[in-house]
């Protein structure tokens, strides 16, 4: 890595700070990510959950487009690291406990580009600035299967809306106008839900999903999406901050069960209209098909993926119950 670049911000929030080289030339391109946030984050806890993962993946190869950054170091505040990188921060930050990993691929600028035109139709000006706006260039997407757009949710024509190309939601009636198959991301986070209860044995609380490129060649090459409007692309899973192990019970049933709903909307939920409810059982069918190959038809465990599902319907049924009352 060429220590005379500097390192840019690409994401902030409660869970601290995502910082990238600006070094284009870097031939490994990696993600820092500072503990510097809210007081509940732990890159430790990050750093742990992220390699139970990795080591999954070990033992169970996915079937589908799923990628997981890897994860290369947990950088402490005394370490050497610190000695030949925190004059690549901008003045003013100090060393801090930090975890290195893999950078998911930003989408690429012909494509990024299209996604503005979507979100901001009709707003020229917001939209040439978003286009030409460096810090829009590291582009993720966030595919929320389990919610559409409220009718207050679409594009406004003020010049002085909002809209950043970091974390777009699309949301899955926007998926449907753009004609991506929904049904294979749904099956893909299935799997990778399987994979992340049942051979990691974590509870998946609030990891997040991006659709982006894949990493360079694989050899053997891993399975991708391929659509006319995002190109050649994967889905990535990332931020392990917040996951705790996962007990292999009822108790764990439970518990996974409140992460699922905790979690953005990423998962298609049970509950909802017929096109909604179809999109839940692909979701749900590829689940337990993972997990009865994950755990054997015959373990003693089998029936916690049937428990699950079952107790994230009955929750969906729930909630759907205490909106309509609310509605009334």
């Amino acid at each position: 890595m060429n220590t005379n670049s500097h390192y840019r911000c690409i994401g902030k929030g409660f869970c601290g700070s995502i910082w990238a080289s600006e070094d284009s030339q870097d031939v490994i391109c990696t993600a820092i990510k500072r503990e510097d946030g809210g007081p509940g984050l732990s890159v430790t806890n990050d750093y742990n959950m992220h390699l139970l993962v990795l080591q999954g993946i070990l033992k169970y190869l996915p079937s589908t487009p799923l990628s997981i950054p890897q994860c290369h170091a947990l950088v402490q505040p005394t370490d050497v690291w610190w000695q030949t990188r925190l004059h690549q921060f901008p003045v003013g930050y100090s060393a801090c406990r930090a975890l290195i990993s893999e950078r998911i691929p930003r989408i690429p600028r012909q494509i990024s580009d299209k996604i503005v035109d979507l979100f901001c139709a009709g707003n020229e000006p917001l939209s040439k600035f978003v286009k030409n706006n460096p810090d829009d260039d590291a582009c993720l997407i966030r595919p929320y299967l389990g919610r559409r757009r409220h009718q207050r949710e679409t594009a406004s024509t003020s010049r002085f809306q909002r809209f950043s190309l970091r974390n777009v939601p699309l949301h899955i009636d926007q998926m449907e106008a753009l004609g991506l198959d929904a049904n294979a991301y749904a099956a893909t986070m299935a799997e990778a839900l399987a994979l992340m209860h049942w051979v990691a044995r974590i509870d998946a609380n609030d990891v997040e999903f991006v659709l982006a490129p894949p990493r360079g060649a694989e050899s053997p090459p891993s399975p991708v999406f391929q659509s006319d409007y995002l190109g050649t692309h994967c889905l990535w899973i990332l931020d392990f901050d917040c996951c705790r192990p996962l007990s292999m019970d009822e108790a764990g049933v439970e518990q996974a069960c409140v992460a699922f709903y905790k979690n953005d909307p990423f998962y298609p939920r049970p509950g909802g209209g017929e096109a909604d409810e179809e999109l839940w059982k692909v979701f749900k069918h590829k689940f337990l098909m993972a997990s009865r190959e994950i755990l054997g038809r015959n373990s003693k465990y089998e029936v916690l993926a049937e428990d699950l599902m079952k107790r994230i319907e009955e929750e969906g049924q729930l909630r759907k119950k205490r909106k309509s009352e609310i509605g009334r």
